[in-house]
């Protein structure tokens, strides 16, 4: 298409093409009284600091390992001193090579191509339709919604960028979230890591990266209004979990050694402080939280090299006491999900003593729930392993893999018998 376009626009309303306009571009392209290329610059030299590392009777100097300190500041501006450094490096090295006229050349070609308007596509929760769009201009993206009811009346298969409804006169999208705004808040930077939308839909729980301090500060936005919330307010977060309806928020931090080791419980709308829930000591030990799908509990995974624990809280009652439902040697993988008072336990521990060669399922009936309760739930078959497992309010989805295929399997819920 743009060998045709450049074809039909060379030629006049006769039909002739104009050859000279032709030969006076093909003179642009290379001009005869120009001196050869400039030679490409040296390229930047980072500063070396060796440090000694030994392994298996072997040592060497690693000249360059301060770069992975991110806990030295100093490293650190020296690192983006660098950086910058490398990026004028290639921009002149494109320079030298005469590829500068490549790249714009490029760049009207690809820009046809390329949709103006890129966004992510919509997902759907509940009443909502939540997705990712970018503003013409702007480097980062913008989080949006829309009720979901309102789909049907885009008038462009664009949707759901297109954010006014014609036919009403009014909006129906809400920004929720600008990340360039966010960015001027964190010093240039906008790299998000967690984002928890409450239950209710009312609140959106995110962490940024803050570059000075190193680690990811927790923010509270109220999607009606768009405000910022007073608390929580943490810094080195690295897990969220909703509680009470998204009245109250769980959250993690770290310890200066980047380990999650501390459990905190907010209050939206409360002036009180946060209440620590859970410390761990154990500094080979490690939390993490989630939510079940349904919001009714909260799973808190201990893991260290002796045992991996999974507790429950109860999300209506986060502040009760955590009740343990599930132990096992290190190292192990496991998920809970709660569907319909009962619980169902993802997992690849041993069995015994015997190591499991695969994820099996295990489900334990929430009134009896803890260890050494658990079933069962599907046959082991030599020839199929369990390779993941999802829920939905009605059923269960088993991710099957036999030799090199993989299969989906959709069983009714509730189990009546096993699978």
């Amino acid at each position: 298409m743009l060998l045709l376009h450049a074809f039909l626009t060379a030629r006049g309303p006769s039909g002739r093409r104009f050859a000279h306009r032709r030969a006076v571009a093909g003179a642009t392209l290379v001009n005869p009284h120009s001196g050869p290329p400039s030679p490409p610059p040296a390229p930047p030299r980072p500063p070396q600091k060796p440090v000694p590392f030994t392994m298996h009777g072997f040592t060497w100097h690693d000249p360059y390992s301060w770069m992975s300190n991110l806990s030295d500041s100093v490293s650190m501006r020296h690192m983006d001193v660098y950086m910058e450094q490398e990026e004028k490096y290639a921009e002149a090295v494109m320079i030298a090579a005469d590829a500068d006229r490549l790249q714009r050349k490029l760049q009207i070609e690809m820009a046809p191509r390329m949709s103006s308007d890129l966004c992510s596509p919509p997902v759907r929760w509940g009443p909502w339709l939540y997705y990712r769009r970018v503003e013409e201009g702007k480097p980062f993206p913008v989080l949006c919604r829309h009720k979901a009811s309102l789909q049907e009346e885009f008038i462009s298969y664009n949707a759901p960028s297109v954010g006014f409804d014609l036919t009403a006169g009014k909006r129906i999208e809400q920004k929720l979230l600008d990340y360039n705004a966010e960015s001027e808040r964190f010093g240039g930077y906008s790299y998000e890591e967690l984002s928890e939308v409450s239950p209710d839909h009312r609140f959106l729980a995110y962490t940024m990266y803050d570059k000075e301090k190193d680690s990811f500060t927790l923010s509270v936005r109220d999607l009606a209004s768009g405000t910022l919330l007073d608390k929580p307010w943490a810094d080195r977060v690295a897990n969220l979990s909703w509680a009470m309806d998204g009245n109250a928020l769980l959250y993690t931090v770290t310890n200066s050694e980047k380990r999650t080791h501390r459990i905190f419980c907010s209050m939206l709308g409360s002036t009180k402080d946060d209440v620590l829930i859970l410390e761990e000591f154990d500094e080979n030990a490690y939390v993490n939280i989630r939510n079940t799908k349904d919001f009714q509990f909260i799973t808190v995974n201990i893991f260290s090299n002796t045992s991996s624990k999974v507790y429950l809280i109860n999300a209506a009652e986060p502040l009760n006491s955590m009740t343990l439902v599930w132990e096992c040697e290190p190292l192990s993988n496991c998920i809970i999900e709660h569907h319909h008072k009962i619980l169902y336990l993802f997992t690849n521990a041993a069995k015994g003593a015997v190591p499991a060669d695969s994820h099996y399922l295990l489900c334990s009936r929430l009134e009896v729930s803890g260890y050494g309760n658990w079933e069962n739930v599907i046959l082991k078959e030599p020839a199929i392993s369990l390779e993941d497992v999802d829920f939905c309010d009605t059923h269960m989805v088993l991710v099957l893999k036999e030799d090199k295929r993989y299969r989906l399997c959709s069983i009714l819920l509730p189990l009546d018998t096993k699978v």
